[in-house]
């Protein structure tokens, strides 16, 4: 979009998940004006791969995707370096590229956030911002009516999962296998207490993908900027006055007369808060940057979930294969069923269960565990209040999304399994320049299993799982061999290995410029604000200081949301009337 203006009353670096968001509440003043400065495309609802939900997989390594270079693992004995690590590259960010579900995580998770950004982020404080993004939708009227407290008439839709009838033999088996393993059902998994298996809640409606872009459009007050790359946050001395860009035409610098909010992601933020000046003083030191604020945890603390993904061979006619992977008369009923009327296999997340649950039994076994929970204070590490030990992902179909190593099998039923460790002991991965060009990407490194303990995790984690899938009723009948070569899974330190070779991201990185009290333990306070400067605020999941136990979806939204509301609660010559919901 063209942009006829030089200055606005805030300009949002990032039009992804957050961006939007903040850009879309600050506009519904329709006098203020709103920049939105995206490196992606900027018409991402026509765009077939993804609007579709089954074509989800097809979107890594597109022109979509940010495709970052990542160390995965840098221990003394192993060490991995892959590309791509999948980002949205698009207005809407990763919301265009994700995996859908929509869920927020556990109460005390959240309480934990208390001390690093102060009482406005525990449980009961941000709770109602969980619900606020979303349009919650049961058009079938199959689930307790008690659930539409998940959503507020938002501008995001979210529905349940179809429950698409060629899933279904899989689906009663699964359930039949969980529920006969003494593991429970939960559909209500939205307030506060996370466990066990449930239906999950997407960002679909009626077959099509939702995503952050649904906050701005309509809103003649936002200028969207695409295929633009931001170069600098510009100050005045500590205070933020506005950005240099670099558009395909050449560069143009913007002034805003309020704010400047960084949602340029988990990587690029902090990238662009150093190449502007904001960031430890040995990384600027060493690109020949001028300090503005020596900020020594910027690009620091990141955080994700390390996955351990594998595949099981399916009895004929319980998998999605045929329907979504290859061509035949299965793929082209999908296709024209979708075609008619969004509908079939097409229309599915593929994700239509998803377990998350506690493991002590397992964990009980390993030594190491035993030991570092004694000199814990007897507190386990991996879910000290409770919380789920792992998100368990069960998609009926080979997905290379998660394994991208392993060609995809020319014939049969799979289902893919992901096993995700929710709450890692590793949490020290880092982010850094590799030069003063805002156009190369960062380096990063998600330094998984830095500790040896989530290894110990995710190996029992497979375990545990892999009991209720082999001798569950109902699935061990269906469920036969590994591919492409048998786990070996009586064996710990061949395990250990396989994981080491085998795990990937979660596509879950947070923590980059994390919250906190002081400026020596994180980068912005419990306003969003960056410690140190005027005017400039960090929304997105970079600020999150302990990582959600499930999926980050919707506590991104969640951030920028009581984001939007911090800043109106500031600028009362343009929000009169608003006033921040009372503390609890």
């Amino acid at each position: 979009m063209a942009v006829d203006s030089t200055e606005f009353d805030f300009i949002v670096l990032g039009g992804g998940t957050a961006g939007n968001v903040v850009a879309g509440r600050l506009a519904e003043n329709p006098n203020v004006s709103v920049l939105v400065v995206e490196a992606g495309i900027s018409n991402p609802q026509e765009i077939p791969e993804i609007t579709t939900p089954a074509r989800a997989f097809e979107l890594r390594g597109s022109q979509y995707d940010w495709s970052y270079k990542t160390t995965m693992i840098a221990r003394p004995d192993y060490e991995r370096v892959e590309k791509p690590n999948t980002r949205g590259k698009a207005l809407g960010g990763s919301s265009c590229l994700n995996y859908y579900t929509w869920v927020r995580g556990s109460k005390p998770t959240f309480d934990d956030w208390v001390e690093y950004g102060g009482q406005g982020w525990s449980w009961d404080n941000v709770k109602e911002y969980f619900d606020k993004p979303a349009n919650y939708h049961d058009d079938d009227k199959i689930y307790s009516s008690d659930l539409s407290k998940i959503g507020r008439n938002g501008p995001l839709n979210v529905s349940h999962s179809d429950l698409v009838p060629e899933v279904k033999p899989f689906r009663d088996a699964l359930i039949k296998a969980w529920e006969s393993k003494g593991e429970k059902i939960s559909e209500d998994i939205y307030s506060g207490e996370v466990n066990g298996l449930t239906h999950c809640v997407n960002t679909i409606y009626k077959g099509i993908r939702s995503s952050s872009y649904s906050f701005i459009l309509g809103k003649s007050n936002v200028r969207v900027l695409s295929g633009t790359f931001t170069k600098s946050i510009n100050f005045d001395e500590t205070t933020a006055i506005g950005a240099t860009v670099i558009t395909p035409e050449g560069e143009l610098t913007f002034k805003a007369k309020k704010e400047v909010i960084v949602s340029s992601g988990v990587f690029e933020t902090p990238k662009l808060l150093m190449l502007s000046g904001i960031g430890p003083e040995t990384e600027l030191k060493a690109h020949g940057i001028t300090p503005i604020v020596k900020s020594a945890q910027v690009g620091q603390n990141l955080l994700d979930h390390p996955i351990m993904p594998y595949v099981r061979r399916l009895k004929n006619g319980y998998g999605l294969d045929g329907h979504i992977l290859r061509a035949g008369p299965m793929k082209d009923g999908a296709i024209s069923a979708y075609r008619k009327n969004k509908g079939g296999p097409m229309s599915s997340g593929l994700l239509e269960l998803v377990g998350f649950p506690r493991i002590d039994e397992y964990l009980a076994r390993s030594k190491e565990y035993v030991a570092f929970k004694k000199a814990n204070g007897d507190v386990d590490p991996f879910g000290p209040a409770g919380q789920p030990h792992f998100e368990i992902d069960f998609v009926p179909m080979f997905s290379d999304a998660f394994q991208w190593h392993i060609p995809t099998p020319p014939e049969g039923d799979w289902v893919t399994v992901i096993v995700d460790l929710l709450r890692p002991l590793s949490r020290n991965g880092v982010i850094k320049l590799n030069s003063t060009d805002p156009l190369e990407q960062p380096f990063i490194n998600l330094n998984y299993f830095s500790n040896d303990l989530d290894l110990v995790a995710l190996r029992e984690g497979v375990r545990f799982i892999d009991d209720i899938l082999t001798t569950g009723e109902g699935f061990k009948d269906i469920v036969a061999e590994d591919y492409p070569w048998p786990m070996p899974r009586a064996s710990d330190e061949a395990m250990n290995k396989t994981i080491l070779e085998r795990s990937q991201t979660g596509f879950h990185p947070c923590g980059s410029c994390r919250l906190s009290k002081d400026i020596d333990t994180g980068v912005i306070g419990e306003t969003l604000k960056v410690h140190g400067t005027k005017n400039l605020r960090v929304i997105d999941a970079s600020v999150f200081p302990v990582i959600p136990d499930c999926r980050i979806q919707n506590a991104v939204y969640m951030v920028a949301e009581k984001g939007a509301d911090l800043i109106k609660s500031e600028h009362k010559d343009l929000y009169a009337d608003f006033k921040l919901p009372a503390l609890v």
